[in-house]
């Protein structure tokens, strides 16, 4: 269990560092992306390694489920405050901000971790 704690972090620390360094070195930032865009997957990733291994069960369900809500609520707001949606701008905005979401899910299952009594 010491492990997995020690994963999660480090996880974290590397998804970020590695996520900024590809986008500096390969001059992503030129067409447009950020450290947000690499770093996404990985973290959805590193969420279903951690979790299948320290919990009785995975809870990559319940991150699906926070992104599909995260999903409804983007195009509520796109189709009623600006009545315009167009898919490049929709999938841009879910994705930067289902990276948000997925790395604050991904800060409390690490504090969970650190809060589980084996």
């Amino acid at each position: 269990m010491t492990f997995l704690k020690f994963a999660a972090i480090l996880f974290i620390i590397l998804n970020l560092t590695i996520s900024i360094i590809l986008v500096k070195l390969l001059r992503l930032k030129q067409r447009g992306w950020n450290f947000a865009d690499i770093a996404f997957p990985l973290f959805v990733i590193e969420f279903y390694l951690i979790t299948d291994k320290a919990f009785y069960h995975s809870l990559l369900p319940h991150l699906i489920l926070a992104l599909a809500l995260l999903v409804v609520v983007l195009a509520s707001i796109f189709l009623w405050r600006r009545q315009d949606f167009t898919y490049a701008r929709f999938f841009k905005l879910f994705w930067r901000a289902g990276f948000l979401l997925t790395f604050l899910i991904y800060l409390a299952m690490t504090i969970s971790l650190f809060l589980i009594q084996y």
